[in-house]
């Protein structure tokens, strides 16, 4: 009875009653091209397993000694695939019961320490190493949970243990592997907590500056790069110009934003160039060096970044929802 109660505890305390990764339309690739809408639906209907019509998975039972809710819940995501039978090829296949299961187990990871992030991460993989087709349908549900922009869960951080996990295994082939430290260069690229690469603009005005020329003391600095041809980077800029958090921030001197076209098209510039706020800094790279170089990993438009007046970066292809709250937390 007790190790029942325990595991009502973290599954209330962790949320995995409902989720819902929310489809939006991005943009991505230098021309923003849409991506394929996703829309991703869990609900646990009790607290013993994760279950669809075909399929369930039994979750464990934590044990009565542990009792701090941060171990409880790392308890649970080390622990959450104990009964999944990766052999299983059709339950594996099974979009539904696959995207009810990491709904709930992507859930936990924000309440668990970096330690067990890590080893949740490793046992998962380690146990999906009993057949390659299981192998390969984890590593792309993780992929699209943990870095989709229509993801709801999308995390960097998170995605690089995965990506860890798997470049250690021997459980790959070679294509495979080349593609995931693609990735973790990428992720590597322009890191939150690293010195952010400068890059050479021009304002709207024909002004030559560059990102680090651009940082003051006690400001930070938005950084948005967006495609002028693009109706997602429209639609999300739209949003950015009526926050109040961001207005806010940008008149009282603590934030500046810089709307950067990554992609240097000079036509297209010509037209977008008076198209933002005026407290806004609209740049171009250019010759589009930005884009060109690799300098900034640009998965799908708009990215947004926060660099601080010392050049790190402090968000990295930070969403609306989390710009927000961060602005917030500056504020307060």
């Amino acid at each position: 009875m007790m190790k029942n109660r325990s595991r009502m505890t973290i599954l209330k305390y962790v949320g995995v009653a409902t989720f819902c990764m929310v489809a939006a339309t991005s943009c991505s690739g230098r021309k923003g091209a849409p991506t394929d809408d996703t829309a991703v639906q869990a609900n646990v209907l009790s607290d013993d397993s994760l279950s669809t019509p075909g399929y369930a998975l039994q979750l464990p039972d934590i044990p009565a000694a542990i009792t701090d809710q941060e171990a409880m819940a790392g308890y649970m995501a080390v622990h959450y695939w104990d009964y999944m039978d990766f052999n299983d090829t059709a339950m594996v296949a099974d979009d539904g019961f696959m995207d009810r299961a990491f709904a709930g187990y992507f859930s936990i990871f924000p309440y668990i320490s970096s330690v067990d992030a890590a080893k949740a991460a490793d046992t998962l993989m380690k146990r999906a190493e009993v057949n390659r087709s299981s192998y390969h349908k984890v590593m792309a549900v993780v992929e699209r949970f943990l870095t989709s922009p229509n993801s709801t869960m999308r995390d960097e951080e998170t995605y690089y243990l995965f990506l860890q996990a798997v470049d250690k295994s021997d459980f790959i082939d070679d294509a495979r592997r080349e593609r995931v430290r693609a990735h973790i260069k990428d992720v590597l690229k322009n890191r939150r907590g690293t010195a952010a690469a400068d890059f050479a603009l021009t304002d709207s005005g024909g002004r030559r500056t560059s990102l680090y020329g651009e940082a003051s003391p006690g400001q930070y600095r938005v950084v948005i790069f967006y495609d002028p041809e693009c109706s997602h980077c429209h639609d999300i800029i739209e949003d950015l110009k009526t926050a109040e958090e961001l207005s806010s921030a940008v008149a009282s001197g603590r934030v500046k934003v810089m709307a950067v076209y990554a992609d240097g098209d000079g036509e297209v510039w010509d037209k977008a160039r008076r198209s933002m706020p005026a407290a806004w800094l609209n740049c171009v790279s250019p010759g589009g060096a930005v884009a060109d170089n690799d300098i900034y990993s640009l998965p799908a438009m708009p990215v947004i970044y926060v660099i601080d007046d010392r050049n790190r970066v402090v968000l990295k292809d930070a969403s609306v929802s989390q710009l927000i709250t961060w602005l917030y937390d500056l504020q307060y």
